[in-house]
């Protein structure tokens, strides 16, 4: 017997399997619409504050009207009664997705929002290394666009859809995503970060990459550890020659890559973050 599960709609929770969007819906019709997917851990919302932050700079970008309940406290209240009547435990993934209200074709009528929030258990309760290694390959039919949408997280996905459509038809663990002139940004659902040398490298925002939320995590933690971090321009070649490449969300932790066309890699570097991630979480807990 399968348990019920709950959505925060507009600050009503309501069953899962409930319609509530109507067919003029703008995220359905345009994609116009933004989302978070945050994790929960041990009852702690991983970096709140910083997917408040992206949330708040993807909204403003959009031209989105934030609203009065978007608060630290009352959406950290609204999360943890899902995580209540979803029986999660503490432990789940969270999205937390905003769109404008119908209303208009492409011109909206307003600029004021809904949301909804879902949230669903995972089983791994905390941070752990891929036991077998990614094999990974170039998504090269779709080419990123390179502009000031982005770096955020819209509900306008083709490229990352895809791209998921090719890692299954190869029989791949994930893919590497390009921009239009060619030069590596991301995986479908993760940053990537290449290690060379015991120096670390990953692509810049203004390259076209997600301003992922653990990016931003591990560049801090990279920087308070004294390691020498790099946002750059990356190329394939760049892959080739590294001595590690890995994933990185605020679902998975850190992934690491083990092969790419005929490179091998180690494991040993991301192996220690992923460790020194843990630990600088379990210290805030």
């Amino acid at each position: 017997m399968s348990v019920q599960s709950f959505v925060n709609y507009n600050g009503n929770i309501l069953p899962a399997d409930q319609p509530v969007l109507m067919s003029n819906n703008r995220a359905f019709r345009y994609g116009d619409a933004v989302f978070e997917t945050i994790r929960l851990m041990h009852g702690d919302i991983l970096f709140f504050e910083k997917h408040l932050n992206r949330l708040r700079r993807s909204m403003d970008l959009l031209g989105m009207k934030w609203r009065d309940d978007f608060n630290f406290h009352n959406l950290y209240l609204l999360i943890r009664h899902l995580d209540q009547v979803n029986e999660l435990k503490g432990n789940g993934r969270i999205r937390l997705e905003v769109f404008r209200n119908e209303g208009g074709g492409y011109a909206p009528e307003s600029n004021e929002v809904s949301f909804m929030i879902e949230a669903e258990p995972l089983e791994r309760k905390e941070y752990q290394l891929n036991e077998n290694p990614l094999r990974v390959e170039v998504f090269t039919d779709i080419a990123k666009s390179k502009n000031k949408f982005s770096s955020i997280k819209s509900s306008n996905a083709l490229v990352y859809v895809m791209a998921g459509i090719y890692k299954m038809q190869q029989g791949l663990d994930d893919c590497i995503l390009i921009n239009t002139d060619g030069k590596i940004i991301e995986a479908i659902t993760a940053n990537i970060f290449l290690v060379s040398k015991d120096e670390i490298y990953t692509p810049s925002l203004s390259d076209g990459c997600v301003a992922g939320v653990m990016r931003e995590q591990l560049m801090e933690l990279l920087k308070e550890r004294g390691r020498k971090i790099h946002e750059t321009t990356l190329s394939i070649d760049h892959v080739m020659k590294a001595d590690e490449v890995f994933l990185a969300n605020v679902i998975g932790g850190i992934r690491w890559v083990g092969a790419f066309r005929q490179k091998r890699y180690f494991n040993s570097f991301s192996k220690g973050l992923l460790a020194e991630l843990n630990e600088a979480h379990a210290k805030k807990v």
